[in-house]
């Protein structure tokens, strides 16, 4: 069988995982978990979100571009406001409901998940190396 007829075997998409382990480096901030929640009750004002999470206009605004340019948010121009809504309705509620895992054990709404020495050593090692590939995406060639 030629490699252009080879057939995959069944399992995970790969790409799909990629785009889901995108999503949660762009989620991986308190704040921006924060924001979800509150947009995902109705497009909302930087303005309106800073107050409510009582946070400065400059970094409410950086976290929603860095949410906009990966497609979790989109902002509509309305008058002299501009009115942020999320792109997906689901990602609030999915958002909601592992936070709700995560919150239904009693040992784990107190204490953060416990890594041993050599895990935080892999994870530093995984994002040595994804930074690492990153610049090679953003610097030109040589």
């Amino acid at each position: 069988m030629s490699p252009r007829h080879a057939v995959r075997a069944p399992g995970p998409e790969p790409d799909g995982f990629e785009l889901e382990a995108d999503l949660i480096r762009v989620l991986a901030h308190p704040k921006r978990l924060m924001i979800v929640d509150l947009l995902g009750s109705g497009p909302t004002t930087v303005t309106e979100i800073s107050e409510r999470l009582a946070m400065s206009l400059q970094n409410t605004s950086q976290h929603l571009r860095v949410m906009r340019d990966r497609g979790l948010v989109r902002a509509r121009r309305d008058g002299r406001e501009v009115r942020y809504a999320l792109v997906s309705p689901v990602l609030a509620e999915s958002c909601r409901l592992v936070r709700r895992a995560l919150l239904a054990e009693p040992r784990r709404s107190s204490v953060r998940f416990e890594w041993s020495r050599e895990s935080r050593s892999e994870v530093r090692a995984v994002r040595r190396r994804e930074l690492a590939r990153s610049r090679r995406h953003i610097l030109p060639a040589a």
